[in-house]
């Protein structure tokens, strides 16, 4: 009875594993389209899939605690397959989120290149102003 419910835990795990996987791909669209509010959006719908991740976790690990022979449910053929697939999802979550990365890296370095552009621009047309003048003014949040 209660590998059934460990198992039935597992599946839950996995379906939101994939849900995070869905999110990622929604992320780097918004990375790709240079859409902030889909950045927000999606940074905001992972940490809610995550909180539901550490729930499930938790909830598995009292079932496993109160299970008994861990060595039963390691070896029980359903787990075997779902941990498989588990580690897959787990896999394919990683290669997404290093996308993911390469591509902020890549938006945050075109994003500073055109605004030093910008600025380089603004201090060659003689209005008065250092470029260290115009850069803390235009400069003035944090990337």
């Amino acid at each position: 009875m209660v590998i059934s419910a460990i198992i039935e835990m597992t599946k839950r795990e996995e379906k939101t594993l994939k849900e995070f996987l869905t999110a990622l791909q929604m992320e780097r669209d918004a990375i790709i389209s240079f859409s902030l509010d889909g950045i927000i959006a999606g940074n905001n719908k992972k940490e809610e899939i995550l909180r539901k991740l550490e729930y499930l976790k938790a909830e598995k690990e009292k079932l496993l605690e109160g299970a008994g022979d861990r060595e039963a449910i390691v070896s029980d053929v359903t787990m075997q397959t779902l941990n498989g697939k588990l580690a897959v999802v787990m896999k394919e979550i990683k290669t997404a989120m290093d996308k993911n990365m390469k591509l902020l890296s890549f938006s945050i370095d075109h994003v500073r290149s055109s605004i030093e552009n910008v600025i380089g621009h603004i201090g060659g047309t003689g209005y008065g102003k250092k470029r260290e003048d115009l850069s803390s003014v235009l400069l003035s949040k944090v990337i």
